[in-house]
């Protein structure tokens, strides 16, 4: 996200519509094998965002965006084979293990296709937000100086 940080506005809301372009393409190939009607309404949604820009009302509805990522997490859940516990942390030579273990799900190859989707749709998801709150921050700048 630091990355993120240091862009403009103009270059961080290009950078939005290049991936939602990228994203479309890559849910047109096809290689998570969705099923033709989610294939269908992630297309039709990702073109609604693309066309009327990541903060329009559509957008800021969430209709087009939880739409999205309801069918990525639904098509994910059905590719799950099992889960492996994965530690995050550090050893401590005092203490020993020092963090946190989590149930990480084990995909299928298709799965692992449609997380990428959703890991490129999240990362656009981030951009946006970031330009958003950039967005409001000026107008509560300008609106303060104004009163």
């Amino acid at each position: 996200m630091k990355y993120f940080d240091r862009m403009t506005d103009k270059e961080l809301c290009t950078r939005i519509l290049r991936g939602l372009d990228v994203l479309h393409e890559q849910v047109q190939r096809n290689d998570a094998e969705l099923a033709a009607t989610d294939l269908n309404t992630i297309l039709q949604a990702l073109s609604v965002l693309r066309r009327h820009g990541p903060l329009s009302e559509a957008a800021a509805a969430a209709k087009e965006i939880g739409c999205i990522e309801d069918l990525l997490d639904q098509a994910i859940a059905h590719q799950t084979l099992g889960l492996r516990n994965v530690f995050d942390g550090t050893d401590d030579p005092e203490l020993g293990a020092v963090g946190r273990v989590s149930a990480v799900p084990i995909l299928s190859e298709t799965g692992a296709a449609r997380d990428r989707l959703r890991r490129g749709f999240r990362q656009i998801l981030a951009m946006r937000d970031l330009l958003a709150a950039r967005i409001d921050a000026a107008l509560m700048m300008n609106s303060t100086k104004a009163a």
